[in-house]
């Protein structure tokens, strides 16, 4: 048992070597886009005030109109939409990142033929196969959410600097609304929901990983597709209705991906703000999220998935392993 949790854990080491541009610099590296567009947007902000006379005094002005007559409630909800905007940024970076590493989880490696050289060690197809599964829905997202946490921090902390640099009460304006604890345990608990409801996609990008000779991303992308459309032309032919089992099957867990969760306030005044898939069918909010660990559509979707890995590990371990 001991041997066997060492091997996987060096697997899993593997993966982390092998991605981690995607996995742990890539997040940092949104973190860092959206702080240099923060400091953009100050420095800019500061610009036109010393073009514009009595600027600065009208903003300064403005910060202290609205703390004493804005509702705190109002205050809570806009901080509450900045965090809900920007992790749901992470996360939809978070699934274009695992789609790619899927599809080319089982390829790259007979592309360039180094996959003789991880047969050749004490690890089999299955443990291969296993590893970079959990890799991708537990250990990535546990990245992701590290690095959410880091980066919303270091944007409150500066969006109160830029508040203070206009004059205004970064408390009284921001960090006494600021509650970001729930945003991050609901971010968390939402990713093994996500790890049984994905499993499915997940678990076809392998499949299609492993039987592709060339191009894995048109060999992912077109057999559901093509099947949606038979689907849906037979459907029209035979009941003139448009049948879309496949279609919603598909687009539940694309919108899924990149919005897990969806998020709306309304401030008043008909101003309003909205992330994720806000007035959409594929909206979720967190309660509906953790709903589906009751529903069949999740648990048939796990047993496909399961069908999709066993195929993969079947193709990994007696197919050739030339990607032609």
């Amino acid at each position: 048992m001991n041997i066997t949790m060492s091997r996987f854990k060096t697997s899993l080491q593997r993966e982390l070597w092998e991605h981690r541009g995607g996995f742990v610099y890539t997040p940092l590296i949104i973190g860092g886009v959206l702080l240099l567009f923060l400091i953009m947007g100050a420095g800019s902000s500061f610009f036109w005030q010393f073009k514009i006379d009595g600027a600065e005094a009208m903003t300064e002005g403005a910060l202290k109109l609205a703390e004493t007559n804005v509702q705190p409630e109002q205050l809570k909800l806009g901080v509450d939409a900045f965090l809900w905007v920007t992790a749901i940024l992470w996360q939809a970076v978070l699934f274009i990142v695992l789609f790619f590493y899927f599809v080319g989880s089982l390829y790259d490696d007979r592309k360039d033929r180094s996959v003789l050289f991880w047969k050749s060690m004490p690890v089999s197809d299955l443990e291969t196969v296993i590893s970079k599964l959990v890799f991708g829905v537990v250990i990535a997202p546990l990245f992701m959410v590290g690095a959410l946490i880091v980066g919303q921090i270091v944007l409150l902390l500066a969006s109160g600097v830029v508040v203070m640099a206009h004059g205004g009460n970064a408390w009284k304006l921001l960090w006494a609304h600021a509650s970001p604890f729930p945003v991050w345990g609901q971010i968390l608990a939402v990713q093994g929901v996500q790890g049984l409801f994905l499993l499915p996609l997940f678990g076809w990008l392998m499949l299609a990983s492993s039987f592709a000779r060339s191009k894995p991303v048109l060999w992912a992308v077109l057999p559901p597709v093509v099947f949606a459309i038979m689907e849906s032309f037979i459907g029209f032919t035979t009941h003139f209705s448009l049948s879309k089992v496949i279609w919603e099957f598909i687009l539940r867990r694309v919108a899924s991906g990149f919005a897990p969760v969806s998020f709306s306030a309304d401030f008043g005044d008909g101003q309003s703000m909205q992330a994720g898939l806000s007035g959409t069918r594929f909206a979720t909010d967190f309660s509906e999220v953790l709903g589906r660990l009751g529903t069949a559509d999740l648990w048939i979707g796990v047993l496909i998935g399961v069908v999709f890995l066993a195929g993969a590990v079947y193709l990994r371990r007696y197919r050739d392993e030339s990607t032609g």
